[in-house]
């Protein structure tokens, strides 16, 4: 499946603007990451890594098993996550699905590829009790410039 483009400056096509936000994406490695529950809204910022699937882009995170989001997810898997240097000129944003990795052996491929973009999360994903989370990316807004057209990105499930 490929994604759906609802606005692109250059009309380069969609191969281009998948390739343009996934670009930007590995501009970041940490995210802010929404869940909600009865609990409330709640925010974790999480390291992620971005990662091109077969039907557009998914973002790699880790958590600790048992934590307030780790719990939310299972309960709940649809989260919105943001990336920003600080600025109102750039950010990205984007919803998604949450998978818990349960496989033994993925989670130690999981945590390689995390480690692969985010150096620093490092000491984080190899602790205890960490368990790695893909995000099935179903949409997802990049702003280069404020007064610019934003690429914004539709992803079929």
């Amino acid at each position: 499946m490929n994604p759906v483009e609802t606005r692109e400056d250059d009309g380069g096509g969609t191969p281009l603007a998948l390739e343009r936000a996934l670009w930007a994406l590995r501009a970041y490695d940490t995210t802010a990451l929404a869940t909600t529950s009865e609990a409330g809204p709640h925010v974790a910022g999480v390291f992620f890594a971005p990662e091109r699937t077969a039907t557009g882009i998914s973002l790699l995170v880790a958590t600790r098993g048992g934590s307030r989001l780790h719990r939310e997810i299972e309960a709940d898997p649809r989260v919105a996550f943001m990336c920003s240097p600080g600025n109102a000129s750039r950010w990205i944003q984007g919803g998604g699905v949450a998978s818990i990795v349960a496989e033994p052996g993925m989670r130690i491929d999981a945590a390689r590829r995390l480690i692969e973009h985010a150096a620093g999360a490092q000491a984080y994903v190899e602790g205890p009790g960490v368990v790695p989370v893909t995000i099935a990316v179903r949409w997802l807004k990049v702003v280069e410039a404020r007064e610019g057209p934003h690429l914004l990105l539709r992803f079929d499930p």
